[in-house]
């Protein structure tokens, strides 16, 4: 293709970002607001079809995929070498320089997912367990065509085009589930779960590519472009080394497991941990990406950034502090309804680790300050120190299974959290009152509204039905939480502002 046929103005179409800085308030919010509205959307489907399959599966079947997880998240955190995060976080980006990185990845990928496919007999071996070669080399399908396209989907990230995004994500996941299901009703078993990775991740790899429609280039290598390739592989090597030792010290506890104990008791622990992440998963993993897109583009006016970290961090602990409150007090009846009596056993664990997410959730946040502010080589010698923690943490709660691991996971991750904090806060625009400032109204509230429903059990007629006693005691909670968190200092200004924003969006895009 002959780069001096088309004007440069078109070329660059799906990367300019001058639009969105001229209504970059606009679009942040508007934004935000559509990936939090697209939450119960994404929490129907993902509640109604593990429901539906943990009913038609097994622990062991769970535990068996689960097995490959840990290769999973290595595999994810070298992919693309932190390059698609660049895209998203750099100021200035021209057609050139997306499409090296496009190369560049995905020489990167393939080496990285040949790996991947090399390690699969090694897994059957270390776990005993052969049907993981099947599992690793079918995974490895749906990892590659997340490689292929994760430049585009940085591209409308980038641009804050995340009414395209979440439209993919909602259908990639439907589809993925009912793939699943009707795998598990026929009996596939423990592919079903394969099968609802795989499948998400195609749909939605090919539903990007063409949809973004930029078109890597042939490269042109000059002395500017390998200049700026070298400051992309440097800020996305301190990101991937980051990204890996985190997972090493997040990932270490399943393969204990896994190894010292057998596939229904890593089923158990693991299904227990991805509900205990649920609901705050749910707002933090689609706000990363239109926070660090906002974010990046304010990097440079420190008040604005200051406003804008504060009305990104105050949904998510608002929303997921309460939600992970109410699990810790109903996780009996939450696991009952949600997974069945084969995995009661569960109830122990998830308490534990969702205590963990209580507490980890205000170190998970910082990642979007290290990013944004391009600060990945203080956050990759951070998390040198967290990982090594957690090792040797989740190492000597081995010796008591699967309990014993989750209670050295919330133990480290408690004594972790706030050193975190602070010394991600001492080098950015933030600080640390203004995070405190966030922080501390949901974090009180929850735990105030957690003592009132626990109070209430004395009080409360005991009533048969589960979902109906479940439905009235999450409404005792919530008004109970509401009514704390409006009472306490500031609390009606900040709602009435979070108000007045949302009409304000909702009168610009009438007029629009």
């Amino acid at each position: 293709m002959d780069l001096d046929s088309k004007p440069l103005l078109d070329l660059d179409r799906h990367i300019r970002t001058d639009e969105v800085g001229a209504n970059l308030e606009r679009r942040s919010l508007q934004s935000g607001l559509t990936t939090i509205a697209a939450q119960p959307i994404k929490l129907a489907i993902g509640v109604g079809s593990t429901a539906i399959l943990a009913r038609l599966l097994t622990p062991a079947d769970f535990g068996l995929v689960a097995m490959a997880a840990p290769l999973l998240a290595f595999v994810d955190s070298l992919t693309n070498f932190g390059l698609e995060t660049v895209t998203i976080q750099r100021s200035q980006l021209d057609h050139q320089q997306t499409s090296a990185i496009f190369w560049l990845s995905l020489r990167i990928n393939s080496v990285v997912i040949g790996g991947m496919m090399a390690m699969a007999p090694v897994m059957a071996w270390f776990y005993q367990e052969p049907e993981l070669v099947g599992i690793t080399l079918a995974m490895a399908i749906g990892v590659f065509s997340v490689c292929l396209t994760s430049q585009h989907q940085a591209l409308l990230r980038r641009q804050l085009k995340f009414e395209v995004v979440t439209v993919l994500e909602v259908s990639a996941l439907g589809a993925g589930a009912m793939i699943a299901i009707a795998a598990a009703w026929i009996g596939w078993g423990y592919w079903a779960l394969v099968l609802q990775v795989v499948v998400m991740q195609v749909i939605q790899s090919f539903a990007s590519w063409q949809v973004c429609g930029w078109r890597p280039v042939r490269v042109i290598k000059t002395p500017e472009l390998d200049a700026n390739l070298r400051s992309m592989m440097s800020y996305g090597g301190h990101l991937t080394g980051f990204r890996f030792i985190s997972r090493l010290g997040n990932q270490l506890d399943r393969i204990l497991i896994g190894y010292f104990s057998n596939a229904s008791a890593l089923g158990l622990y693991h299904v227990a941990y991805r509900w205990a992440y649920f609901s705050f998963e749910q707002i933090y993993n689609p706000l990363f990406n239109v926070a660090v897109s906002s974010l990046s583009r304010a990097q440079h006016d420190p008040q604005l950034y200051r406003r804008y970290c504060r009305q990104g961090l105050t949904p998510i602990f608002s929303v997921c502090m309460p939600l992970l409150t109410f699990s810790f007090i109903e996780a009996q009846t939450l696991i009952l309804l949600l997974l069945g009596n084969q995995w009661l056993e569960a109830v122990p664990l998830f308490r534990l680790l969702t205590l963990a997410v209580f507490v980890g959730s205000m170190h998970r946040v910082t990642k979007w300050l290290y990013v944004s502010i391009g600060q990945t080589q203080r956050q990759f010698r951070w998390g040198l120190l967290h990982s090594s923690v957690m090792i040797v943490a989740v190492s000597i709660g081995a010796h008591w299974g699967a309990f014993g691991v989750a209670m050295g996971y919330t133990i480290a991750i408690c004594l972790l959290t706030l050193p975190s904090v602070t010394f991600c806060l001492k080098t950015s625009p933030l600080s640390l009152g203004d995070f405190l400032g966030v922080v501390w109204r949901p974090a009180l509230g929850s735990v105030l509204a957690g003592l009132i429903l626990f109070s209430s059990r004395f009080l409360l007629p005991n009533l048969d039905n589960a979902i109906v006693d479940a439905a009235v005691k999450f409404i005792i909670f919530g008004v109970a939480y509401l009514s704390i968190w409006i009472s306490f200092p500031g609390g009606r200004q900040t709602a009435a502002r979070a108000l007045q924003m949302f009409k304000k969006l909702r009168s610009k895009q009438r007029d629009s």
